[in-house]
């Protein structure tokens, strides 16, 4: 069998999101299925340093990895054309698409993995073409594909409720704490690399981290109020630090936000984080902050669990299903029950508990299961010879339902 892969995300020099998860998974697919080819497609040229990684998946010798290219690439083109133009060229008896969507033209069965609904969530997240393109691609993944994975039930369950997928069309596979997270975590941190980060980031002994991003979901503001809600004397010795917030238009009104709440020399405001030294920010704080309106999956919480840091959390989205008992909740748009949160998560008594539970809750999620679980669903793709379809009425009549 010949399994197809849109790789564009895992073969970045610095794959993010999607892509290191892709890349975690797919260490272990080929080894799994040695009988079978994989075909891994790219469009840009890898750097030789990224081809030759040990660890990469085309290291395996049923993985090829295979660059093709749509000069000009307008409208997409390299992924609505040249993919699955290739894709039939190359024989593949699967296609996985793995961001959200499918292109309106595939030759081939194809599985998709839907991560997220965002878009169609929250009002402004994407810019209204942006988010009519979003809805597009994905109502033609539930329409043609053969199978549909999802990173979790809550992304499961609203596509069954608001765009009328079957159940049993769909698989819930969760991904697993980062990889490069894990190998950090086996490896000694020095207290020469503790404190070159601590001055590289001008951070006090002890400091609360918030993946913040650059989207309005994430809540930055959300942290920083929540935060000046806290005691003064509980918060005294505790810097909050937002990671990630880019461009530096936003990055500049969260720290005017935190000046007019009072707190800005307790907070550290920062862009981008190159990824080797966010296992040590993680490792080092006393609390992950993470109240966010919408996640797909929330694979911070997982990172935080194996670095033994107590979490905070909201009690929406896949965020629940993910942290179970090991967290602190909080109501993402009140900032009195963010406060309460943080005051929680600063009890010793309740954070050591937090990391116990954190622990064993982390036992739950491998990308040994994962790995496997993505393999059964290709095979059970293979074993259907033709895609069950949804009438383009049934599925367009759900479109209401997601806004």
């Amino acid at each position: 069998m010949k399994i197809g892969l849109d790789a564009r995300s895992l073969t970045l020099p610095r794959p993010r999101g999607t892509g290191r998860n892709l890349l975690d998974a797919y260490r272990l697919i080929p080894a799994l299925r040695p009988e079978w080819q994989f075909v891994l497609y790219h469009q840009r040229p890898l750097s030789r340093e990224l081809r030759e990684r040990e660890d990469a998946p085309w290291q395996h010798p049923n993985v090829e990895l295979r660059r093709i290219d749509m000069p000009g690439d307008r409208l997409n083109a390299w992924f609505q054309v040249r993919l699955p133009w290739a894709a039939r060229h190359d024989g593949i008896d699967l296609l996985h698409f793995p961001a959200n969507a499918a292109p309106a033209w595939c030759p081939v069965p194809f599985v998709v993995t839907i991560h997220d609904l965002i878009p169609l969530r929250l009002p402004g997240e994407l810019s209204p073409r942006a988010t009519r393109m979003f809805r597009r691609g994905l109502v033609r993944g539930v329409r043609r594909a053969v199978r549909i994975i999802t990173v979790s039930a809550a992304t499961c369950d609203e596509l069954h409720h608001g765009f009328g997928v079957p159940l049993d069309r769909m698989t819930v596979i969760p991904w697993a704490p980062d990889a490069h997270m894990l190998a950090e975590l086996r490896r000694e941190l020095s207290a020469e690399q503790c404190e070159d980060v601590r001055i590289k980031y001008e951070l006090g002994q002890r400091w609360l981290l918030s993946f913040s991003g650059s989207t309005a979901r994430k809540n930055a503001g959300g942290v920083l109020a929540g935060f000046a809600g806290v005691n003064a004397e509980r918060r005294r010795d505790v810097q909050v630090v937002l990671i990630g917030c880019e461009p530096a238009a936003y990055r500049a009104s969260l720290v005017a936000q935190a000046e007019g709440l009072g707190i800005s020399a307790q907070c550290r405001v920062l862009g981008f984080v190159p990824h080797e030294d966010v296992p040590a920010l993680l490792r080092g704080a006393a609390g992950l902050l993470m109240p966010s309106r919408y996640e797909g999956f929330g694979l911070p919480i997982l990172d935080a669990f194996a670095c033994g840091v107590p979490v905070l959390t909201s009690r929406v989205s896949s965020m629940p299903e993910v942290a179970g008992d090991a967290a602190v909740y909080c109501d993402p748009d009140d900032p009195r029950s963010i406060a309460a949160g943080i005051q929680r998560l600063l009890e010793p008594a309740t954070a050591r508990a937090l990391v116990h539970r954190g622990r064993a809750r982390l036992a739950r999620f491998s990308w040994e299961r994962t790995a496997a679980a993505m393999c059964a669903v290709y095979e059970t793709c293979l074993a259907e010879s033709l895609p069950d379809r949804f009438a383009t009425a049934e599925v367009e009549s759900h479109e209401g339902g997601v806004r």
